[in-house]
């Protein structure tokens, strides 16, 4: 029988898998069509979003035990430890499954593996 911590634990872990999973897909929904890539930042994977102008690339990233945004203006040097936190997480990996779909697989903090799928506008 799950005690009541288990099962708020549970329910945590859920919702934060659910917001991990709501921010990018909108970071990406938001994003100009043929502007989301997968790349590096700060030696780490990340999910880089360029403006369409190429002025500023926001990185999604994980730096430490967490899922960091940070928005770098063409030309300028930034520290992956600048970033925004967004969530607690032990793991955050990309791959392009097809060429305008986005696994995004994640870690929540004291949690199980979560993944999912994302559709990415390729602008064609």
């Amino acid at each position: 029988m799950r005690t009541y911590r288990q099962e708020q634990a549970a329910a945590q872990e859920n919702e934060t898998g659910r917001m991990i999973s709501a921010y990018i897909d909108q970071k990406i929904r938001q994003a100009d069509p043929g502007t989301v890539s997968i790349g590096t930042f700060g030696g780490r994977q990340a999910l880089v979003i360029a403006q369409s102008d190429g002025s500023w690339t926001t990185y999604v990233y994980r730096f430490g035990s967490r899922m960091m945004e940070q928005a770098v203006q063409r030309g300028a040097s930034a520290d992956p430890a600048g970033g925004t936190e967004i969530a607690e997480v032990t793991t955050f990996q990309l791959k392009m499954v097809k060429p305008n779909l986005l696994r995004v697989r994640f870690t929540p903090l004291g949690g199980r593996v979560k993944t999912a799928y994302m559709t990415v506008s390729s602008g064609l």
